[in-house]
């Protein structure tokens, strides 16, 4: 499993990416316990204060492929399960059965950190997942009031379609074919920098394996 990368958002703040474990269930209820009922029904699209055990197990259930989660941490902040970070954001995508190479994307933020470029961090993330997997484009749903998220994908060209107040945008996965503009290049900044640790991570396993 990938250790943890250093990445930069917009603020000039340090975080850490890694990829969601399967042993991080107690680290994503530690998260959501930090969710406001306004973030919480923004991203879950319901009024409850809480998450379910099965639907946690559904967020935990990723296979590094088809089922893909990023998780930020905050280094300044220490998880009460141990050294690492905090865990301030989640970032996923579900390939498309019926469509291989789109995927339906999903980001959560806690409350104290948004407005601070951690969603583009997230997408970075998950987009140098993408590349590797064959998926082409992002797709997701959005409250039609959530307009800092809308205007973040209005930025990336996405095509946006309202149907009973719900937003479902799409957009190009690939970072390098977003338009030329601030927010696609922070996105792509991140996405650079965990495609180069990704590989000196690979690199590095494979040249321990040999010598073993």
């Amino acid at each position: 499993m990938p250790d943890s990368i250093a990445v930069t958002a917009d603020n000039h703040a340090h975080y850490l990416v890694r990829p969601l474990r399967r042993s991080d269930r107690r680290l994503i209820e530690q998260a959501l316990r930090l969710l406001s009922a306004r973030t919480l029904y923004a991203r879950f699209h319901t009024r409850r204060t809480r998450l379910s055990p099965r639907e946690i197990d559904y967020l935990v259930s990723t296979d590094d492929r088809d089922h893909v989660s990023w998780l930020v941490l905050d280094p300044v902040q220490r998880a009460h399960d141990g050294p690492g970070g905090l865990p301030i954001a989640l970032g996923r995508y579900v390939r498309d059965a019926e469509n291989p190479s789109r995927a339906e994307v999903a980001l959560t933020v806690c409350d104290h950190h948004q407005g601070r470029g951690v969603s583009k961090v997230l997408l970075g993330a998950l987009a140098a997942s993408a590349r590797t997997a064959g998926i082409e484009s992002f797709c997701g749903s959005l409250l039609a009031e959530n307009h800092a998220m809308r205007s973040l994908m209005q930025s990336l060209g996405a095509t946006l379609r309202v149907q009973d107040g719900t937003v479902w945008a799409e957009a190009s996965a690939d970072p390098w074919h977003l338009p030329d503009n601030g927010t696609a290049a922070r996105i792509r900044r991140v996405a650079a920098q965990v495609d180069a640790a990704l590989g000196a991570q690979r690199r590095s396993a494979s040249m321990a394996r040999m010598r073993s």
